[in-house]
């Protein structure tokens, strides 16, 4: 398998079937992002768009010195932020049921359990709650929260990603964490 950096080198030098390797490679993982940024699957899928455009249109000043998904993930992150601020999207839950046409990225979907329904509606209930929450948090602590806990990346990797150094990484999750605990206290304490 052609690993990304390869490919995307090949497309800036005018190969254009290396840039749908990768969109095709990395188009769900685009999508996923978008989508829990932002809230809602029409949205989410514009502005993956916009990522995979945005790539194309800077592929000459892409330098190889880091992970291509680092780059990747940072073009995404600029394009989640700038369309955020453009637009002040409403955000929902980001595992709110989605109905999309077959052209459309799939949406991530939760692995169901074999519960009762009882237990089904708890736990319905107590992600609602906490999606609700991090997706209250600032712009930049929750995409730290995004990178972190559903695209497990390391701080390092975050760091590069966000352009904030390690230590502020850690900050900006510490104060997500304590805002999330505050947020949710009263929910859990019952």
């Amino acid at each position: 398998m052609i690993e990304d950096i390869d490919l995307m080198l090949r497309f800036q030098n005018g190969d254009e079937s290396c840039f749908e390797a990768l969109v095709e490679r990395h188009k769900q993982r685009v999508f996923n992002i978008t989508y829990r940024y932002l809230g809602n699957a029409h949205d989410a899928e514009d502005v993956a768009q916009q990522v995979f455009i945005n790539i194309y249109n800077a592929r000459a000043s892409y330098k190889p010195t880091a992970q291509f998904t680092t780059w990747l993930y940072t073009v995404c992150k600029n394009t989640c932020l700038k369309t955020f601020r453009k637009k002040r999207f409403s955000t929902v839950s980001i595992d709110e049921d989605v109905e999309m046409d077959e052209n459309s990225a799939p949406v991530q979907l939760p692995d169901p359990k074999a519960m009762t329904p009882l237990d089904n509606a708890l736990g319905r209930e107590q992600e609602a709650v906490v999606k609700e929450a991090i997706e209250s948090l600032p712009g930049n602590q929750k995409m730290v929260v995004i990178l972190y806990k559903y695209e497990e990346l390391s701080y390092e990797k975050i760091a590069e990603v966000t352009g904030l150094s390690v230590k502020a990484v850690k900050s900006s999750l510490h104060r997500a964490r304590v805002s999330l605990k505050e947020k949710l206290a009263g929910y859990f304490d019952k």
